[in-house]
């Protein structure tokens, strides 16, 4: 559209040519048929997503370049012109020609895996416009994948180490000039390598192959704050270079300037307005509140996004209560799709909001984190430490975040270019009496409580209080040793502060 408003307004002489899925010798091995043919090649599975039943039109890169130089020469300044074919096909049945040409077995050589966010099910393309200045496809399918199967036959290292780009979904590849390059998606964006590719991919010429590991470099803000030092004292431990940002996350020119001196290779977001000594602070604070967590939050993604850097956002899962989906005690938790529906206090409301933008966001992983403890039992943002000195406690199950197991897996996280929304809490809820009958056991046997209930909670408290089950299956599935939160209670919070 802006290309069409410069040839429209200022007489800019543009055609406009729009095409999809070409293929052919040369292509970078994140695409779909030179992956399939690399795998083929090694003797390997060729993973599909999804069932496979997608749609695609693929056209023979020769065809294509011809029809460039006939709209060249041919087309109408001003005028857009298709340039596509009426032969589709379905992934699947490409993974079987594939597997026919290589003489595989297609019922044992072609792996289902999980679908891709936003896979299309088709793209088709009237090319008629195209065809009336006198451009055809000349190459049959077959024979443009047999030309295309023989090329990387006889080129097999033409770009290097890409056994990155052959994962089921790779995360980010090292594209020629060192722009970044997300596989999955095939636009740019802001990760940078996954570790689990053995080294960047680089593309290079015949005669030489050179590829590295980026070192990692973290950006962090929030460093007065509890999870922000936590997370510089967990770089020192791990020996990652880090620095704290001296920008102010409102102020875009001050987070520029923090990325530019600081050249991080991720940037880790754990500022935000909680209020002092709770969250009932912001509900007199509204705008200081909105200018952080929303506007701040909002600016620092951009600014990440603009240089080409994956946030790592640290959010709450106090945007949900129990409701008659998810009723309390019935071990069936809020998903990351599902839709917060917890309102009753501004910090909620804020934190939801920017939730819903950030998902604009390709290159920003959001990590949802609930009453967060720590085996620091002296620091009055730990959970324990709230109840422990409280006159009275509610007692409702709900699920927490044990920092000192959770924390490093955040940076395990960023080391792997994880993106998108994350229950950040461990598997399963504890009650407050749960906890404190813990603390009971492990730190003061004299130690006595009295509970109260929601309705003598709200008279003392401006603002009322989320209260949920959070589905931790998806952090539990990409790190199989996370604990539940009774066994992480104990072994990361209790047992290291054993004093009975």
């Amino acid at each position: 559209m802006l290309v069409m408003a410069y040839g429209r307004s200022y007489g800019l002489p543009v055609i406009t040519t729009r095409g999809n899925n070409v293929y052919g010798p040369n292509q970078f091995p994140e695409k779909l048929i030179p992956k399939f043919i690399l795998l083929a090649m090694r003797g390997k599975v060729l993973p599909i997503h999804g069932d496979g039943t997608n749609v695609r039109s693929y056209l023979y890169c020769e065809d294509v370049a011809e029809a460039f130089e006939v709209i060249l020469h041919k087309g109408e300044v001003g005028h857009v012109y298709n340039v596509g074919t009426k032969k589709e096909r379905r992934v699947i049945d490409v993974a079987k020609d594939i597997c026919k040409l290589f003489s595989m077995d297609s019922e044992t050589s072609i792996k289902f895996v999980e679908n891709r966010p936003f896979n299309d099910q088709r793209y088709f393309l009237d090319d008629q416009k195209l065809k009336n200045l006198g451009w055809s496809e000349r190459t049959v399918w077959e024979d443009g994948l047999k030309k295309t199967i023989e090329w990387y036959t006889q080129n097999p290292d033409w770009w290097g180490d890409v056994s990155g780009a052959l994962l089921p979904h790779p995360r980010m590849l090292m594209m020629p000039g060192g722009r970044q390059f997300d596989s999955e998606e095939g636009k740019d964006t802001s990760y940078i390598s996954s570790p689990s590719q053995t080294q960047m991919v680089v593309p290079t010429s015949k005669s030489s192959v050179s590829s590295q590991k980026p070192a990692l470099k973290f950006l962090i803000y929030g460093r007065t704050g509890w999870i922000g030092g936590l997370l510089g004292q967990l770089c020192d431990k791990q020996g990652i270079p880090f620095e704290y940002g001296k920008g102010r996350l409102e102020d875009r020119s001050s987070l520029t300037a923090d990325i530019q001196n600081i050249k991080p290779t991720h940037v880790f977001n754990a500022a935000g307005v909680t209020g002092r000594p709770n969250v009932d602070w912001c509900e007199s604070h509204k705008t200081e509140t909105i200018r952080t967590n929303v506007a701040g939050t909002l600016t620092l993604a951009d600014v990440c996004r603009e240089h080409g850097l994956l946030m790592m956002n640290f959010a709450t899962g106090c945007i949900f209560e129990y409701d008659a989906g998810h009723p309390q005690g019935s071990g069936i938790g809020f998903k990351e799709e599902d839709k917060p529906n917890f309102t009753g206090s501004f910090y909620s409301k804020t934190k939801a909001m920017v939730e819903e933008l950030l998902k604009e966001y390709n290159n920003v992983c959001t990590l949802r984190v609930r009453m967060p403890i720590s085996s620091d039992l002296n620091n009055p943002r730990n959970f324990i430490t709230k109840i422990s000195r409280y006159s009275k406690v509610v007692n409702i199950p709900n699920s927490m975040t044990i920092l000192d197991e959770l924390l490093p897996i955040s940076i395990e996280m960023a080391k792997r270019n994880l993106t998108g929304i994350w229950n950040f809490t461990n598997p399963g809820v504890v009650s407050h009496n749960e906890i404190l009958e813990m603390y009971k056991k492990y730190i003061d046997l004299k130690f006595q409580w009295a509970n109260f209930t929601l309705e003598e909670q709200a008279k003392v408290i401006v603002a009322p209080r989320s209260n949920n089950e959070m589905d931790a299956s998806k952090l539990k599935k990409e790190f199989p040793e996370l604990l539940p939160i009774k066994e992480s209670l104990i072994k990361y919070v209790f047992e290291p502060n054993k004093r009975t």
